[in-house]
């Protein structure tokens, strides 16, 4: 989940006088709602429709890893993701995440975002095609975030090597125009990058230790 850092956060924080809905209070965190209250919300509200044609900011990271897609993409799916999102100095890990479905693993499934700093958001699958790709949504960030993206979708693709798995993992913010715009930009070209290629490293070391480690 995205977190902007200082000065930005400053000049956002002016701009909610501009983006009035865009800075409303989360869904489940308003005053006196109750932790049922709230994860039954988390539950029933409605994930964001991803726009095809509509203006996102992206950013892409790559690696080569020695596992096959067919092994890569399962282990990424259910993989704790406090193992693998530990964060930088400008980004908060991951601390833990609550399931909101029954089940982990398939379109439809949800589950909510705690980082360290305690801030939250939801997040959702929306596709798997085995041993090619996985996308999932995230929203509802209770952080600044939410004063310059309405949602962000991540998205994981496999290519198989002759080694095992060249994996791509691309995050798009669909912002919230004028006048956050240009800080969501800044943001994602910097801070953003940081945290995914952090990211994608550790998901390197993990999966490695973990699908390639010799049998007993």
């Amino acid at each position: 989940m995205p977190r902007l850092a200082a000065p930005a956060v400053t000049l956002l924080s002016l701009a909610c006088g501009v983006l009035l809905g865009a800075c409303a209070t989360p869904v489940g965190y308003a005053s006196g709602t109750s932790v049922a209250e709230r994860d039954s919300l988390h539950r029933s509200t409605v994930a964001p429709t991803v726009e095809p044609e509509a203006s996102f900011i992206a950013h892409t990271v790559e690696v080569d890893i020695a596992v096959p897609p067919g092994r890569l993409l399962p282990w990424l799916v259910n993989v704790p993701l406090e193992r693998i999102l530990l964060g930088t100095e400008k980004i908060a890990g991951i601390e833990r995440t609550d399931a909101l479905s029954p089940s982990w693993g398939s379109p439809g499934a949800r589950r909510r975002v705690v980082l360290r700093d305690g801030n939250t958001s939801l997040e959702e699958l929306l596709v798997i095609e085995e041993d090619r790709r996985f996308q999932y949504v995230v929203w509802n960030f209770t952080n600044e975030a939410r004063r310059a993206v309405q949602y962000a979708v991540g998205e994981f693709r496999f290519t198989p090597t002759a080694t095992g798995t060249h994996l791509s993992w691309t995050y798009r913010f669909r912002g919230n125009g004028w006048p956050t715009e240009g800080f969501l930009e800044t943001f994602v070209a910097e801070d953003f990058a940081g945290y995914m290629q952090v990211g994608i490293r550790n998901i390197q070391a993990e999966s490695e230790r973990d699908l390639t480690a010799l049998p007993n």
